[in-house]
């Protein structure tokens, strides 16, 4: 069991960490862990560094991995992981150099660290991730506020509440969904309740399958297919970009468009578009 424990958390720790090699002039593993018995909430707080979080429905405790790099020993010393728990909360946190106060890098000075986490799947995930690439799977629930890098989300069974300021999104099988977006292109596929993207300022919607209804953002730029619905699909307004409905059960309802051609095909219910957008 041990040893298998441990084999997960490797394979957790992100690619990049393991290529580092002649990137880092100074390296050092990184870990802590705690008893998962009684625990209603994981909290995690993440620095610079490219990230994985995964649920299993047989783990017992809950465990962090990672590999601290930095360009000198005085920053690696201050690059490090934190588990710790508070009540029925545990607080995963990594800390980094450049979040102390009054520090600033010198030239050719950095440091971050891909970490890797391990955690029951019943457990509640609240995340928030400052920069890097980030691998969420087999939750519960996720709460994350992301401010750039890629995400990828699977397999949450309840809602993912996602906030993220740039980077791509993609995001398979949850029970809802509800995100705010200001870059990069955001991609939904199979959501058992409703989908709502409350803000997009630019970058692609694309939205497929949903269980429910779907709902579409204030949008600025970019093109919004939304197909496979069983409820209804309604899109506040968008400034550019094509607007596509296909196979959506309830009603199609368009607001506002400023440019950009709205389409659409099996629609079970009602369509409302602007009425410059009739002739579509």
């Amino acid at each position: 069991m041990k040893i298998g424990f441990g084999l997960l958390l490797l394979a957790l720790v992100p690619a990049t960490s393991l290529a580092w090699g002649d990137e880092c002039k100074f390296t050092a593993d990184r870990a802590g862990g705690v008893d998962a018995a009684g625990v209603e909430k994981v909290v995690i707080r993440a620095g610079a560094g490219e990230m994985k979080v995964m649920g299993r429905s047989n783990a017992v405790r809950i465990e962090a991995r990672g590999v601290a790099c930095a360009a000198k020993q005085e920053l690696l010393d201050a690059t490090t992981i934190s588990v710790r728990r508070e009540g029925n909360v545990v607080i995963i946190e990594t800390a980094l150099p450049q979040n102390l106060e009054g520090w600033s890098f010198g030239d050719g000075e950095y440091a971050y660290i891909d970490i890797g986490i391990a955690l029951p799947s019943s457990v509640p995930v609240e995340a928030l991730d400052s920069s890097g690439d980030a691998e969420f799977e087999e939750l519960r629930q996720l709460t994350l506020q992301d401010s750039s890098g890629d995400l990828e989300i699977r397999r949450i069974a309840g809602l993912a509440d996602i906030g993220d300021s740039s980077g791509d999104v993609e995001l398979e099988d949850a029970g809802s969904v509800r995100v705010r977006d200001s870059s990069g292109d955001l991609e939904i596929e199979g959501v058992r309740g409703d989908v709502e993207v409350e803000l997009d300022s630019s970058g692609d919607i694309r939205i497929t399958g949903v269980g429910g209804s779907a709902r579409g953002p204030r949008d600025s730029s970019g093109s919004i297919p939304i197909q496979g619905v069983k409820g209804s699909v309604e899109v506040d307004s968008d400034s550019s970009g094509d607007i596509y409905a296909g196979r959506v059960a309830g009603n199609f309802t368009v607001r506002e468009d400023s440019s950009g051609s709205i389409g659409h095909e099996s629609v079970g219910g009602r369509v409302t578009v602007p009425n410059n957008k009739r002739d579509d």
